[in-house]
């Protein structure tokens, strides 16, 4: 029994593994070369169990190190949300002060709480560097992300909502110290994040 749930486990990490990579590709494709083909977020959801992520040790590190890794770890709960409608871990990892997570939060649960839905919209993260650092309390991380294309489906299947990939995209990221760890406080980017 034991081994037959770590067989699933790692069948499914190797499909969000995949998927993770179709994402990426998919960035690519909508580089700006118009006579390559453009990647279409599927019209239906994946089957695939997809897993909650997990916070690395690291992350919980009240240093540089520690600030970067969360912003990893916090794409990965955007990224989680999008795809399963499940905004619980996003929530923990965001301030209330922060404007940009609340609008994410809010576009995410408009498509799915009505038992709508959103296809494709996944982050990868290229490089996550802090380059502030106020007191061990508040630090800023510079981000570049990849973002495939996202899609969203009413509960009939009838699009509505999209939002093109993206490759190389940049935006600066503040996290806060907190007593339970550390939280994105806000988010500045020239383009829209979810």
């Amino acid at each position: 029994m034991i081994a037959e749930r770590g067989g699933a486990r790692s069948a499914a990490r190797a499909i969000l593994a995949a998927g993770l990579g179709l994402a990426a590709l998919a960035g690519c494709a909508n580089s700006g070369d118009s006579s390559s083909p453009k990647i279409e977020p599927s019209s239906t959801p994946s089957t695939a169990k997809v897993t909650p992520p997990a916070q690395v040790p690291e992350s919980q590190q009240r240093d540089r190190d520690g600030a970067a890794a969360f912003t990893e770890y916090w794409f990965a709960t955007l990224s989680y949300a999008v795809q399963t409608g499940n905004v619980d871990q996003l929530q923990k990892a965001s301030s209330d002060a922060c404007s940009a997570c609340r609008q994410a939060i809010s576009v995410i649960q408009d498509n799915y709480n009505d038992g709508g839905s959103l296809q494709g919209g996944l982050y990868t993260i290229r490089d996550a560097n802090t380059y502030e650092d106020f007191a061990k309390d508040v630090m800023s991380v510079a981000v570049s992300y990849d973002r495939s294309p996202r899609q969203g489906s009413s509960p009939l299947g009838v699009p509505r909502g999209r939002l093109d990939g993206k490759s190389f995209a940049d935006c600066d990221v503040r996290v806060q110290w907190t007593t339970g760890g550390w939280k994105v406080r806000g988010i500045d980017s020239a383009d829209q994040i979810v």
